[in-house]
């Protein structure tokens, strides 16, 4: 893996603290009655306990993430959509930093390369995890999309009349842990993550 990937997990990783920290405002920008206006605002599974999305982790360096055969995985228990600089959509949630969408009709996509990075479409969750030495060492989750992952806006609405969406698609989850100062454990295999999850609107901007 290239030094640029290091960094832009570093870039990611920091993000989402930025991100968790509250430090990013929260949904903003005016409506303008843009096409991704149907989409701004925080939407939350419908289901707050079952997730349709899976993660397996074939290298058994990983097998405590995920065992290769799969186990239920929700990395977005809510997505925030806000409108983005060089994209429709920025996805603010902090959850995984940081997935950028370009809208077409009642669909929102995740561009590739990213615009803002200009590499891969990517977003990060960094963890901590210990070393064959038992000291904590830092690591990041990097979720790849592929050109299936798909937010869309439902046509119906929920029985109390919200807004309903649902996020598809498959990614490939890669994983780096920061051994040391230089070295770096990488997945190989990377592993795999998809499924379908419903969501409702809770707020607009």
């Amino acid at each position: 893996m290239k030094s640029e990937t290091r960094s832009r997990a570093a870039a990611v990783a920091a993000l989402t603290l930025a991100l968790a920290g509250g430090l990013v405002a929260g949904c903003g920008g005016d409506s303008g009655g843009r096409p991704a206006d149907a989409f701004i605002g925080r939407w939350f599974a419908s289901d707050p306990v079952t997730t349709g999305f899976t993660l397996s982790c074939g290298d058994p360096a990983f097998s405590d993430i995920a065992p290769a055969t799969g186990r239920p995985f929700r990395i977005f228990p809510a997505l925030v959509f806000e409108h983005g600089e060089l994209t429709d959509l920025a996805e603010t949630s902090g959850d995984c930093a940081l997935l950028n969408y370009d809208v077409s009709g009642t669909s929102a996509t995740v561009p590739s390369p990213d615009p803002y990075f200009n590499e891969e479409a990517a977003c990060g969750i960094p963890f901590t995890t210990t070393d064959a030495a038992g000291l904590l060492v830092d690591g990041v989750f990097l979720l790849l999309p592929d050109a299936s992952w798909t937010f869309m806006v439902l046509p119906d609405k929920t029985p109390e009349g919200g807004d309903q969406g649902r996020l598809v698609g498959t990614a490939r989850g890669h994983i780096i842990v920061f051994d040391t100062a230089t070295t770096t454990v990488e997945s190989n295999p990377d592993c795999t993550y998809g499924g379908m999850d419903t969501y409702f609107r809770l707020t607009q901007p």
